[in-house]
């Protein structure tokens, strides 16, 4: 279970540096062919819903932590 868990962390990691160098490669397509077509630049709604899943699973991480310090 604890493996799956880092697997699943460092798969999500690897998903997002692929989104944001994807992101990065097609700016600098536009800004190097045409840069007067280059899009406006700004945050993605899954960026913010991955910060908030970060968050929640740190959360959730030191409430375990917090459960385990008390039962000993």
């Amino acid at each position: 279970m604890i493996l799956r868990g880092g697997v699943e962390k460092a798969r999500a990691e690897n998903d997002i540096a692929r989104q944001r160098n994807y992101e990065l490669a097609t700016l600098v397509a536009y800004a190097f062919h045409d840069p007067e077509k280059m899009p406006k630049f700004g945050g993605s709604a899954q960026d913010e819903k991955q910060v908030s899943d970060e968050v929640a699973h740190a959360q959730v991480r030191g409430f375990f932590i917090a459960l385990a310090s008390k039962s000993t």
